[in-house]
């Protein structure tokens, strides 16, 4: 299952709206993403202050973990561990700032492995 996004023409995107996906995840809150749409650059970095869809990528995540698919999952977010049906039935029921507040608790439970540091 591809985790392909459709990311909004803001500056970090040459003002061109981008097709990508996330390929790492730091603790700064930036994200490194791998374009997938043949424009350049083909690689490129979103702050945590630029436009990302975190309601599309939550959503075709959950949709990789019910199916057990991991191979386009970033590293940020392969489960080490099981993640609680409870957590994969109810979190799209939440908005968006307490579903990323309900990623990053799984994350200090260990279910997913510490993020790094961005350019390291």
């Amino acid at each position: 299952m591809q985790l392909i996004l459709d990311i909004p023409a803001q500056n970090a995107t040459g003002n061109e709206r981008r097709k990508a996906a996330v390929i790492a995840c730091y603790k700064d809150g930036s994200l490194l993403l791998d374009a997938r749409d043949n424009l350049k650059p083909a690689r490129f970095a979103l702050a945590p202050t630029d436009i990302f869809p975190w309601t599309e990528f939550i959503e075709k995540l959950l949709a990789a973990w019910q199916l057990s698919d991991y191979s386009d999952v970033p590293e940020a977010f392969k489960p080490v561990k099981q993640i609680p049906t409870f957590v994969i039935e109810g979190i799209l029921g939440e908005p968006i700032p307490q579903q990323l507040k309900i990623l990053a608790t799984l994350r200090s439970q260990g279910y997913f492995a510490p993020l790094g540091n961005p350019y390291k």
